[in-house]
């Protein structure tokens, strides 16, 4: 009975040093677009204030556009409510951007370079919707940086090895991280 244990102890040692060392040597996890979007989602709601009014996003698709550019597909509401003046808006629509995916080991943050505004459409077309297209241009320009830098979220696929990713890439194909437990 204890020699028993004993080896399944030194299996189980063995099995522990052999994953260390291999992820040592460079383990990769492939993050698909479906698991992104589920990742992504974490993250949602997000509001963004603009000038008069928000933005609320909501419902993040994860799009693989080309090998070189990944985007992210959301649903947004824009309004302006402001009683004292009597206005009262809120429309909705669809937006899409896209950039470069790349990390930053240092800060441990998602970067995307390169960022831009593929899609921007509202439900409605109208005068309002119109200038708030435009608002919404204005303030991308004003308030989104290159690179843009967000948080790694907080998603139980990602919470076990979080701390020793040293590199995202993407393929065309899958987002892969670089995992080392050095």
């Amino acid at each position: 009975m204890r020699a028993n244990i004993l080896s399944v102890f030194v299996i189980y040692f063995l099995l522990i040093v052999s994953v260390k060392a291999y992820a040592a040597a460079g383990t990769t996890v492939p993050i698909s677009a479906e698991l992104g979007t589920s990742i992504a989602a974490d993250l949602f709601p997000v509001t963004v204030k603009l000038t008069p009014g928000n933005l609320f996003l909501t419902e993040p698709l994860l799009l693989f556009l080309d090998k070189g550019r990944i985007g992210m597909q959301v649903r947004f509401q824009a309004y302006d409510h402001r009683p004292a003046q009597g206005i009262a808006i809120s429309e909705m629509g669809r937006g899409r951007f896209s950039g470069k995916i790349g990390y930053d080991r240092g800060t441990r943050q998602v970067l995307l370079h390169d960022p831009r505004i593929d899609e921007l459409e509202f439900d409605k077309k109208n005068d309002v919707t119109q200038r708030l297209l435009t608002q919404l241009k204005a303030a991308w320009s004003a308030q989104v940086t290159n690179p843009i830098r967000t948080e790694l979220p907080p998603h139980p696929y990602i919470l076990p090895f979080k701390n020793n990713i040293q590199d995202l890439s993407y393929d065309g194909k899958v987002i892969n991280l670089a995992i080392s437990y050095e």
